[in-house]
């Protein structure tokens, strides 16, 4: 058994160092099944590197062949196209995961904030096949196929203002195949129609949610609906993560703080929470090589043995795939790296998007606080105290030092929130109502 073996068998996919940006690109590329070569838009787009900017992406020859390919008039000077670059950078490079990508540099991957198809290219995929592993298993259920036709169409809608503002440097030839299948099958292993099945019958009520998530996104405009369709497919694979990580474990609670007090209560048992499914992450191959899962034993091979150290594997990729997903999907702040607790605290968008999942599509349909905070629990495992359950639930779990009154004042808190985002509404006191848009709540 080599690495890839082992973490198509573990997870579907490879778990590395992902953004936001790496994972909709190979999720995109699964639905469109073509890239592109996209050279001039990224030497336009890079503006900086580790190296300097080096023969064609310096600026007197990005300058050079714009005049070239009669992209600019004669009359925009140097400082002019600098301007110009900046402004495309912020477009494409949104999530801080492209990079230049053609001679001289070697970059190991590159992708661009998701605007259009026409922006995916072919790079080393830095997700790790997660996008092309999720789209797999979405198309198994009926209710994952209407989510795959939704991205499909919002993805092939008339160019907004973002593409227009880039379309001089994107291609107008055919697309190249994107060979994904054919390259993850080369490298990782076949998705057998009974994996595939299992792993979709796991996912059954996350896929359920996907749906509703598309269903109620109908009245937003094209950018937020992509944004919002991406934050949910990595809510799906986080559930995928945890899922499968926790062998011999109940399936993993994430307790978010809402109250924002440094030294509170509920912040020390979110951090607690935190660290432990960080664990629970890392120590996912051990446990299902204990529990039989592989076809044959990584650890006994000791195929992730580091060189410098005899006496043990090191699996802290794996604690890392998880914080970086964590972080970037919106789950865990603070985001800088050298705070070492880091806590479970959902950002707004991410926070709408697990709402918009679990909220009826009718939007003058309205749910108590305490039913919604029972079908975020039950969907995407996501505790904040407003369930009568939650307490029991987190003692269950070993979550002690607050009590039923400090799940209250997050629950309080987590309620005003919604209310910031125009997700509930507090008719009488005690009475919080919450519905997709409350302005139709009577």
């Amino acid at each position: 058994m080599d690495k890839k073996q082992a973490h198509f068998e573990a997870l579907g996919y490879e778990p590395l160092r992902m953004k936001p940006a790496h994972f909709a690109s190979g999720f995109f590329m699964a639905l469109s099944g073509g890239v592109h070569a996209n050279e001039l838009l990224n030497k336009v787009a890079v503006t900086k590197a580790n190296k300097g900017l080096l023969e064609e992406y310096a600026p007197e020859e990005v300058v050079a062949r714009l005049r070239k390919d009669k992209l600019i008039a004669e009359t925009m000077t140097q400082a002019d196209v600098e301007l110009l670059r900046i402004q495309v950078n912020g477009v494409v490079n949104n999530d801080d995961a492209m990079y230049p990508a053609f001679s001289p540099y070697r970059p190991k991957g590159n992708d661009y904030t998701f605007i259009s198809p026409r922006v995916l290219t072919r790079a080393n995929r830095t997700d790790g096949y997660a996008g092309h592993f999720v789209a797999t298993v979405l198309a198994a259920t009926s209710a994952g196929r209407g989510v795959l036709e939704f991205a499909r169409a919002v993805s092939a809608e008339s160019p907004g203002t973002l593409e227009h503002f880039v379309n001089p440097l994107l291609p107008h030839g055919e697309d190249e195949p994107a060979g994904l299948s054919e390259s993850y099958g080369s490298k990782y292993g076949e998705l057998t129609p009974a994996r595939i099945e299992r792993t979709a019958g796991e996912m059954q009520t996350q896929t359920g949610a996907l749906a509703r998530l598309c269903g109620n996104l109908g009245d937003h405009g094209r950018y937020r609906q992509i944004r919002h369709l991406v934050l949910g497919l990595l809510a799906w694979l986080m559930s995928h993560l945890l899922g499968t990580s926790a062998v011999r474990a109940a399936a993993p609670i994430l307790l978010f703080d809402f109250l924002g007090e440094k030294e509170g209560s509920v912040r020390s048992q979110s951090q607690t929470c935190y660290a432990r499914l960080r664990e629970t992450v890392r120590s996912a191959y051990r446990e299902l090589a204990a529990a039989g899962r592989f076809s044959a034993d990584p650890v006994a091979e000791r195929v992730f043995a580091r060189r410098d150290r005899e006496e043990d594997d090191d699996f802290r990729f794996l604690e890392q795939h998880f914080g970086d997903l964590a972080l970037r999907m919106g789950y865990a702040q603070p985001r800088a790296s050298r705070v070492p607790q880091k806590h479970f605290e959902l950002q707004a968008d991410t926070l709408r998007t697990l709402m918009l999942s679990v909220l009826d599509s009718d939007a003058a349909v309205a749910v108590t606080l305490e039913d919604v905070c029972a079908r975020l629990k039950d969907t995407w495992s996501v505790v904040v105290g407003g369930a009568a359950t939650d307490p029991e639930t987190l003692r269950r779990q070993g979550y002690f030092g607050f009590d039923e009154a400090d799940l209250q004042r997050n629950a309080v808190a987590f309620a005003d929130r919604l209310k910031s985002l125009n997700l509930a509404v507090e008719p009488s006191d005690g009475l919080v109502l919450c519905a997709r848009d409350v302005g139709d709540v009577s």
